[in-house]
């Protein structure tokens, strides 16, 4: 008797979690084919602003923005740790400064080497201290 509820709860878990990777692989973001018009913009440390637009193929807002040279990071565990961007380091030892992204208005959930673009995206990298 214990044996089979082991397996039906076994089979029911495997399921379940079919179930949830088919409704993930659903709704999570792809990028859109073909060309892409983006902007960018960069709030430095000192409150300056600089304003970048792209037209590009790629899909990934971290591979093109390392293309051109905005930003510059170590690759860890969770990928692209962005900690140089449009020339500016943050250095988080010195003043607790960190790089946060910003998609459409709204705070990035994944690294920028997992944000799939959209054509008329509009991303801020933000320098935050403290």
């Amino acid at each position: 008797m214990k044996k089979t509820q082991g397996v039906i709860a076994a089979a029911a878990f495997l399921a379940l979690a079919l179930v949830l990777f088919a409704v993930w692989q659903s709704v999570r973001p792809e990028a859109s084919e073909g060309e892409k018009a983006v902007t960018v913009e960069v709030v430095h440390s000192d409150g300056s602003t600089a304003a970048f637009s792209y037209q590009t193929d790629l899909d990934s807002l971290g591979e093109l923005l390392e293309q051109e040279g905005l930003i510059s990071g170590s690759e860890d565990a969770y990928g692209l740790f962005v900690d140089t961007v449009d020339g500016e380091t943050a250095d988080f030892s010195r003043d607790g400064g960190w790089w946060r992204l910003t998609c459409n208005g709204e705070d990035a959930s994944t690294g920028a080497d997992e944000v799939m673009m959209q054509d008329g995206d509009a991303y801020v990298w933000i320098y935050t201290a403290g």
